[in-house]
């Protein structure tokens, strides 16, 4: 079962990561670990870095993806980003966004927005 929620989430990360390229963005690091976790993807465009979660479901059993982002994860988000920015010598000046990708029915639908 772990490999399989492995395989989905790499799965995800490649589409979110294909759909910020296509808006221009650049990647500069996929899968960063930190202690506080990990940053799935980073870009950054015109000199502004993004930070991005991704998320990915195959059906809404369990709810929205977007509502598995708790005060907690976000704030460990924003540590994260912080250290991937001093370990990059980069200005600590980021965005997150969520990326929710959706295969449900064999319809893929992307959601990202800024928290």
């Amino acid at each position: 079962m772990k490999k399989y929620k492995q395989q989905l989430g790499a799965w995800g990360e490649n589409i979110a990561k294909k759909y910020y390229q296509a808006l221009g963005y650049q990647i500069i690091a996929q899968n960063f670990y930190t202690r506080y976790g990990e940053l799935d993807l980073v870009f950054i465009k015109a000199n502004k870095i993004l930070v991005v979660e991704v998320k990915t479901r195959t059906s809404l059993i369990f709810g929205f993806a977007e509502e598995s982002i708790s005060r907690n994860k976000l704030q460990n988000l924003r540590t994260a980003a912080e250290i991937f920015c001093r370990k990059q010598d980069l200005k600590p000046e980021f965005k997150i966004e969520i990326c929710v990708i959706e295969k449900i029915n064999k319809k893929i639908k992307i959601l990202c927005f800024e928290v």
